[in-house]
Order: C-alpha cells, then structure tokens, then sequence
C-alpha cells in the first residue's frame, strides 16, 4: 500500500509540473507586436552600435570590448525578436554585425586604436546603415 502511494504521489508530481510547464506557455504575439518588438530591437542595437562610431585613438581597448559586448547582447535581442517576423529579412544586418565583430576582434591587446579606430568606425556605419534600411523595410516608427 505504502507503495502505491509514493507512486501515485511521483506521478502526481510529474504531471502537475509538466502541466505546469506548458501552461507558463505564452501566446503567440500578434504579428503587428512581433513586428514593433523586431523595430525595437534594431533600435538598441542601433544606440549600441552608435557608441562604436565614437572610437578614436584615445578609446581604449577595454572600452571597445564593453561596447562590442553590448552590440553582441543587441544583436541576440534582434534575432530572438525577428524569430516571430518571418518577413523581417536580417541578412545585411547579420553581415554589418559580423564584419564588425571582425574589425574589433582584429584589434590585439597590445595594439593602440590609432589605425583600428577607423575600422571599428567604418564598420559600426555599416551596422547603423543595414539596421535603417532594415528598419525602413519593416516600416518601424
């Protein structure tokens, strides 16, 4: 008997959390909500990125890490968002974001920014550019 009931309480247990899994569930979002979560995303990642645009020699690297840390943790929100839109094309975004990951992870330790600076740069525009045309492509306010 005592078994039986240690068995019916595990199993008790087990299904109130798997209910309680799918329960927690949210609801799919409406497709305009989706699409201004998309929108909201490329904002941050636009304000992060604009942090890059201001490098210069004096910038050190440890700075230029912190704000590559913030433009990856922007970028992430973006293509979590743009799961829900399947019309949200984030290739060139994807692009820009890779090309300046590269430009910043050229840069060694022991480098200055002199030279690098204008990379990073260049390559942060890329990223502010891909995100309006995107941005305008999905028709974000």
């Amino acid at each position: 008997m005592r078994k039986l009931l240690t068995t019916f309480v595990a199993l008790t247990v087990i299904m109130l959390i798997v209910a309680g899994c799918s329960a927690a569930a949210p609801a799919p979002a409406s497709v305009p909500d989706a699409q201004a979560a998309v929108c909201t995303a490329l904002g941050t990642l636009k304000t992060a990125v604009t942090q890059l645009t201001t490098v210069t020699a004096d910038t050190t690297i440890e700075q230029v890490q912190t704000m590559q840390k913030a433009v990856d943790t922007a970028a992430e929100g973006v293509k979590t968002a743009a799961k829900a839109v399947p019309a949200a094309k984030l290739d060139s975004v994807t692009t820009a974001v890779d090309g300046l990951q590269s430009a910043i992870k050229a840069v060694q330790p022991t480098d200055t920014l002199g030279d690098a600076s204008a990379s990073i740069k260049t390559a942060a525009q890329g990223v502010e550019t891909a995100v309006q045309q995107t941005q305008t492509t999905l028709s974000c306010k």
